[in-house]
């Protein structure tokens, strides 16, 4: 095995440390708890061999959501080789993660969409100059996460995701104590400058969390889907 340090502020750690977030995310997120990698302090990579690429980051994390300080995490992201696209592998130890209790917010969210009658439907969270009703921001921080599981799944050694929009979203009708919907979501490839739509299918409740049930990668389209014109910082809008 071949090891290297690596400039923590380089790309291949950054986007190392970006697999580690959308990682976190699908275990620890809520409508009212995204979690961002601050920064990165340490960086080794480690050539596997047919394994593939392991990377050993320290990094700091923080709830933006609650503006929470930052805590100290470290893990390890394996990319594997192989012909077909594979997850990154990731081992993560968060001690020192912020979590501020939003049970009482989840529940009043629950409540307060559990009545069909009260289904939501909204199209371009945010829109293209980053804003949204204040009642839309809960929906955009669950299609985030919902979207944390498509960016890790599709993470490689060549690729780094932010979400940019929620295009399209559809409250369906309610199973098993669950919320469910229907998301468009719009992915920004930061190396690519595509912007790829995805249509997700998920459930949420605050015992459960998020589970995606179904994802389709849908056509590229030109409507709305230009980079410049979409807000697709790894912070959501205000």
């Amino acid at each position: 095995m071949k090891s290297r340090e690596l400039n923590p502020k380089f790309y291949e750690a950054t986007r190392a440390g970006q697999a580690v977030q959308h990682y976190i995310n699908t275990i620890h997120g809520s409508p009212f708890r995204l979690y961002v990698v601050t920064q990165v302090h340490k960086a080794t990579a480690e050539d596997m061999g047919e394994l593939g690429m392991k990377y050993i980051l320290e990094f700091s994390v923080k709830d933006i959501v609650a503006e929470s300080s930052e805590g100290r995490c470290s893990a390890e992201v394996l990319y594997p080789r192989g012909e077909t696209q594979q997850q990154p592998q990731v081992q993560c130890s968060c001690d020192g993660l912020p979590r501020l209790n939003t049970l009482d917010k989840e529940q009043a969210f629950y409540q307060q969409y559990s009545d069909n009658s009260n289904a939501v439907t909204a199209d371009y969270i945010p829109d293209s100059y980053g804003n949204m009703e204040p009642d839309m921001i809960p929906f955009w921080h669950l299609g985030w996460l919902a979207a944390s599981f498509i960016m890790l799944n599709e993470s490689n050694e060549n690729t780094r995701y932010n979400m940019a929009q929620v295009s399209k979203l559809n409250q369906l009708k309610n199973a098993e104590d669950q919320l469910n919907f229907e998301y468009e979501i719009l992915l920004h490839d930061m190396v690519s400058q595509e912007i790829i739509r995805w249509k997700l299918l998920i459930t949420w409740s605050p015992e459960k969390s998020v589970k995606v049930v179904k994802s389709e990668l849908l056509p590229r389209c030109r409507c709305n889907s230009n980079p410049d014109t979409l807000n697709v910082t790894s912070s959501p809008p205000n």
